[in-house]
């Protein structure tokens, strides 16, 4: 039988005395309150596990805190329940009748029913191993039972922080495209040419990069349409919506084409090798990153009114390379800590590089980029994204052969 949670102060204190200690206070505590992010002024945490007494501690816990709690038992009701409501927090229990833990927590990274879901991961028998996979697989935390209530208090609150700092950036970042958007509407109004002139010097500039490394203009073609298709479909989830709308959408397309600027202070002799390169060589090529996006951060603060733009085509030079699981560089970050923009560009990026014929590789066909990104690159993707690329896969095919070299 799995340990209960206990509050720890000393061995008279069981798990009944602690729910009738917090029954009996049930009220928001300011030290450890968060932010509401919801339309109700409250977070909203769902409790999953399957022994009632846990359930009822950490919602008694968490409504003194302020949190507007639901609770339930198994694995699929949890799924169930997830996508029918908007949740800030769900506690995920390891050990679940139906489907353990590590399914639901899988089921709801590749549709996720909000942006910036936190999962809280808790279980009385999970060894280190174990613990480290979770948390690979995407959970934000876990808890080892026995706990306490301050450490379920204070797990949450940082959880609900992170969530409630990632929801304001995603609203600044919203503003500043919605503003420089009508600033372009403005000039479109006004000086329609400019708006268009500078899409062209931007595709120009960056073909002659292209065609420093033997690619052609048309994987930039490709490129942009690839992120056009892959971010109207992922608009139509509610993990995306909200971020994904059409402005943000059109210049993602427009800045998709300067994410490997960085390659033209690279060595041609690197940029072509037609080799494997040396781990000297890889680490002079990973600089492509950070010189783009430092080139580019340059110019955007030399031109303020282009920031909205800019700082799209910064991320995506800088982090297109990044991987879900921190694997990736050139500053390892790891799930929603990956621009939003440069997930959506490296589903594109890594498609077509693996369909394209290179100098030192051959093209492969659609079945197997497919089956290499959605079967043998674990870790690599954001899997919900991964999961629209799934429902639009055909038609990256159709843009390849409409603009194959």
């Amino acid at each position: 039988m799995r340990n209960s949670v206990l509050p720890p102060p000393s061995p008279s204190t069981t798990t009944a005395s602690a729910i009738s200690s917090l029954g009996s206070s049930a009220r928001p505590h300011p030290e450890t309150a968060c932010t509401p992010l919801n339309e109700s002024g409250q977070n909203r945490v769902l409790i999953v596990d399957d022994q009632p007494d846990i359930r009822r501690l950490c919602r008694l816990a968490l409504t003194a805190d302020g949190q507007a709690c639901d609770e339930v038992g198994t694995g699929p009701e949890a799924i169930a329940i997830a996508t029918r409501h908007k949740y800030d927090l769900i506690l995920l229990d390891v050990d679940l009748p139906g489907c353990n833990g590590e399914e639901v927590l899988r089921r709801l990274l590749q549709a996720p029913p909000c942006p910036h879901l936190k999962v809280i991961m808790f279980s009385g028998t999970a060894g280190g191993d174990e613990l480290s996979r979770i948390l690979l697989a995407g959970a934000d935390d876990f808890l080892t039972k026995p706990f306490s209530v301050t450490q379920l208090r204070a797990r949450v609150k940082s959880a609900l922080r992170l969530k409630a700092a990632q929801d304001r950036l995603d609203g600044l970042n919203r503003d500043l495209l919605s503003v420089n958007a009508e600033l372009e509407n403005t000039l479109q109004a006004r000086d329609g040419e400019l708006i268009h002139a500078r899409n062209g010097l931007v595709l120009a500039l960056a073909k002659l990069i292209e065609h420093r490394s033997t690619e052609t203009g048309s994987h930039l073609m490709r490129l942009q349409r690839y992120c056009r298709v892959l971010g109207e479909e992922a608009s139509m989830r509610p993990a995306f919506g909200p971020l994904l709308d059409a402005n943000f959408i059109r210049t993602l397309e427009d800045g998709a084409p300067l994410h490997d600027i960085g390659k033209a202070a690279l060595p041609d002799g690197i940029l072509n090798k037609p080799g494997p390169l040396t781990p000297d060589e890889r680490a002079i090529m990973q600089t492509h990153t950070t010189i783009g996006a430092e080139t580019l951060r340059a110019v955007a603060r030399e031109h303020p009114f282009a920031v909205g733009f800019l700082q799209m085509a910064i991320d995506i030079a800088r982090h297109h390379h990044e991987k879900w699981d921190g694997t990736g560089y050139p500053d390892r970050l790891a799930g929603g800590e990956i621009p939003l923009s440069a997930r959506l560009l490296a589903i594109a990026d890594v498609y077509d590089a693996l369909r394209a014929k290179r100098v030192y590789k051959p093209g492969l066909s659609h079945v197997m980029a497919f089956e290499i990104m959605t079967e043998k690159s674990p870790g690599h993707f954001d899997p919900a994204l991964l999961d629209v690329f799934r429902r639009v896969a055909g038609r990256f095919d159709q843009v390849f052969c409409e603009y194959e070299e």
